[in-house]
């Protein structure tokens, strides 16, 4: 009732405005991230905390982010609104129609699904350490809740026709994503004469195992794999439309690309200047 609604807590910030602020943060780090990479992977680096095993590491930072978003999605979602035009359990229309919030909450926790457990459990990984882990899962929380919080305001708008064409891309950017990190994987596994990463030293380093990667997409860049993710996130915020998606995509910009363009200057240094693909652009 009205009465009640003068008393309701108003929020310190909308979701339109949080998604604001947190892509000015992105553009804020962007340039910062030219000079500093995360120091796991290739470019795994002393002086940066205790060491975690690679694998336990992947899997804690990266499971926040689905846990996040649907926390702050199931929070902040309103079925019993008297405006909502959602059908029973409040993330269906009346129609029975599947919401686009479900279907976005559903396509978001199957990428992560891949991130968080499929990824780390099918290859071998260098020790990263505490601040690195730390600050990802940071980064997934406050990215979850941003963008769930956002979502749960289009919670009872059906998925349609115009959410087709984002979906498509976004299905596409997983094909680069997930077909490129499977020919990285494999490269690396017929290096070392096994499947996985290749070899690792006791202390969590790279060995001897790596090569300029060649075949697919890596013939024409660096890292396809940060390639596809692009992609399949630009996919996302195409199809929900929403700011804090946008937002999302370009954090997923400003973070590989620096990292990318690092890893080509890791194999010039290593494997000679002849490695002049572009970094993350295929095209």
């Amino acid at each position: 009732d009205a009465g009640r609604g003068d008393f309701a807590p108003h929020p310190a910030m909308t979701p339109s405005q949080a998604a604001s602020a947190w892509a000015a943060a992105g553009l804020a780090a962007f340039p910062f991230l030219f000079f500093v990479s995360a120091p796991y992977g290739k470019l795994a680096r002393d002086g940066w905390g205790a060491p975690i095993d690679g694998r336990l590491g992947w899997f804690l930072q990266e499971l926040p982010s689905p846990l996040a978003l649907v926390t702050s999605l199931m929070v902040n979602h309103r079925a019993d609104d008297p405006s909502s035009s959602c059908g029973a359990g409040g993330w269906t229309r009346d129609d029975g129609a599947p919401s686009m919030a479900l279907v976005a909450a559903a396509l978001w926790c199957a990428h992560y699904a891949n991130r968080a457990v499929r990824y780390p459990l099918t290859r071998r990984m260098s020790h990263t350490t505490l601040p690195v882990v730390l600050s990802a899962v940071a980064f997934n929380v406050v990215n979850g809740t941003v963008c769930g919080s956002e979502l749960a305001r289009r919670g009872c708008e059906a998925f349609g026709a115009r959410n087709l064409p984002g979906l498509a891309l976004m299905l596409l950017g997983v094909v680069v994503n997930v077909t490129a990190d499977e020919h990285l994987r494999a490269i690396r596994g017929k290096k070392d004469g096994g499947g996985g990463e290749g070899r690792r030293r006791r202390d969590g380093k790279s060995g001897d195992s790596h090569a300029t990667p060649a075949g697919g997409l890596f013939d024409r860049c660096v890292c396809p794999h940060y390639l596809g993710e692009l992609i399949e996130w630009c996919g996302f915020a195409a199809m929900t439309q929403l700011a804090s998606s946008f937002a999302f995509a370009f954090w997923t910009f400003a973070n590989l690309f620096p990292r990318a363009t690092a890893y080509r200057e890791w194999y010039r240094e290593r494997f000679g200047t002849g490695v002049v693909r572009r970094a993350m652009a295929a095209w």
